[in-house]
């Protein structure tokens, strides 16, 4: 979500979730965001290793409720652009569940640029409305993230397609940085998972 603060957002409380939104898009859906679920899913044997973890585009901190859900509470680590946003999160988050978080406000290039932390895992999240910024696909923030992986680490990564020239050359960008990885296909949404 880092990213959106031109961006119109509601917060919505719908069936008892949190949802962050606008008529074109859902950011957050609480424990049931789907790309979040389907990284989760298939890293859930990763899980109980799983000691610290980076978000790259934080919303209403749907990763982190997921996460949590499943029994687990690593460190978190939550960049996002929007202050409000971000406010929000944390208070939600710690609502529910005071944990191991540290909020950073800020870009999330910026902060992968200058990072020296590793992580177990990394939740790329990061929209502009329904586009994917193209700092997000460049080799160099790839490849400041797969820097940023703890040994044997794993990354997933929500992207939209919009463009299907754009969606190949980020599949070959995505793949030259992170041979070994999965894509899985969700409606317009595809997550590659490390």
């Amino acid at each position: 979500m880092a990213g959106t603060s031109d961006v119109k957002l509601e917060i919505f409380l719908y069936c008892n979730r949190l949802q962050l939104g606008n008529d074109d898009i859902l950011y957050s859906d609480g424990d049931r965001y789907r790309p979040a679920l389907i990284a989760i899913d298939y890293l859930k044997t990763f899980l109980p290793s799983t000691k610290r973890v980076l978000v790259l585009g934080t919303g209403l901190g749907s990763i982190v409720r997921i996460i949590r859900g499943k029994g687990f509470d690593p460190h978190f680590t939550l960049i996002e652009n929007d202050k409000e946003i971000l406010k929000c999160a944390v208070e939600f988050l710690e609502e529910d569940c005071p944990s191991n978080i540290d909020p950073v406000c800020g870009d999330a290039m910026v902060f992968m640029q200058k990072n020296t932390a590793n992580y177990d895992l990394i939740f790329i999240d990061i929209f502009k409305g329904r586009i994917v910024p193209d700092f997000v696909t460049t080799p160099a923030f790839l490849k400041n993230c797969f820097d940023s992986l703890a040994p044997g680490g794993h990354l997933a990564f929500n992207y939209i397609i919009n463009d299907r020239h754009k969606w190949d050359s980020t599949l070959e960008t995505f793949s030259e940085i992170f041979p070994h990885h999965k894509v899985i296909n969700n409606g317009i949404n595809r997550i590659f998972i490390t």
